[in-house]
């Protein structure tokens, strides 16, 4: 029977880390009772692997063994490579791989805490994910390279930036709710205190759903709703400006002067207030990176409106929109 040489390393390291199908292993014992020597050889691979097991605080000179393999090769460079492999070697070769797939497979997982308390906040994930908090925000962040998973378990309000050549599978959590990302740019609005949590894709798609209970698929420009008390999904248009805190655009299209305080009010981290009778007014512009003086100015110049600061909160009244 014939063992090329390529094949067998590739068993062995298989069936050293317990990947070998039934077949495999078959193979391999057949090869091992060809001779003493792939007997003795397959022992010894056995044998370093398992003294590869190292502690997360022993040092793996990975560097170190590769020199002594390759001195080892550099004094028989006429040898010729046959089935009966040159045990001192290949057994340094099995060493420096065993090593480097227990160290490989002991990674452990990288974990942020980020909380941004009194100011927007933005961060970038080793794999180029962005997570701009609002202020008030906590998320604690626990990424996985080597399995491709991260986790973010948030409560307050996220805009979650996933990079188009994603390399993890990222899920977010909000208490026992569930988001799992299909490659996109989304807002979630989750704080313990509310009674609802909400989802808004801005692109690609999004579930949205609970361990016990199937839940929605969102596209883009689809909000997502979960009530708290019913337990109920619901599903309605995404707010165009629920990220302008990150952003710093804002797009009103006829819509209430009420709701443009509202998204004002959320966008910059201040309390706006409007006079009763202002409420249906109605405005159609687009603000992009103005700050919030000057957006006010506009709006009360468009309109005839009176903006009134006070202490920590600006006022706008005036008669009325003709």
């Amino acid at each position: 029977m014939n063992f090329p040489e390529q094949v067998i390393e590739e068993l062995i390291s298989k069936y050293l880390v317990g990947e070998a199908t039934d077949s495999e292993v078959v193979k391999l014992m057949d090869w091992a009772g060809i001779s003493p020597e792939n007997q003795k050889y397959l022992d010894d691979a056995q044998v370093i692997f398992e003294k590869a097991q190292l502690s997360e605080e022993t040092s793996l000179d990975v560097d170190a063994a590769w020199e002594k393999v390759r001195k080892k090769i550099s004094r028989d460079p006429g040898r010729t490579r046959s089935l009966i492999f040159p045990w001192g070697v290949a057994a340094g070769l099995i060493l420096v791989f065993a090593l480097a797939y227990v160290f490989y497979q002991n990674l452990p997982s990288q974990e942020f805490t980020f909380v941004s308390e009194r100011e927007n906040l933005t961060e970038i994930l080793p794999d180029q994910t962005e997570l701009a908090l609002k202020q008030g925000t906590e998320v604690k962040v626990d990424y996985n390279e080597r399995k491709k998973t991260g986790l973010i378990q948030l409560e307050g309000e996220a805009l979650v930036s996933i990079p188009d050549t994603k390399k993890v599978k990222w899920l977010v959590e909000v208490g026992e709710l569930r988001i799992l990302d299909i490659g996109t740019v989304f807002h979630v609005r989750g704080y313990a205190d509310a009674e609802t949590v909400e989802v808004s894709v801005q692109e690609g798609e999004v579930r949205f759903f609970l361990t016990d209970q199937e839940g929605i698929d969102l596209s883009a420009g689809e909000k997502g709703v979960f009530d708290k008390k019913t337990q109920k999904f619901t599903k309605e248009s995404a707010n165009p400006n629920v990220a302008a805190f990150r952003s710093r655009q804002f797009f009103f299209n006829e819509s209430s002067l009420e709701q443009v305080v509202e998204d004002l009010s959320a966008g910059f981290g201040k309390t706006i207030l409007l006079a009763p009778n202002l409420s249906d007014c109605r405005l159609t512009v687009t603000f992009e990176n103005e700050d919030l003086e000057t957006i006010l100015g506009i709006i009360s110049e468009t309109l005839s409106l009176e903006v009134v600061n006070e202490s920590d909160q600006i006022l706008i009244r005036g008669e009325g929109c003709q």
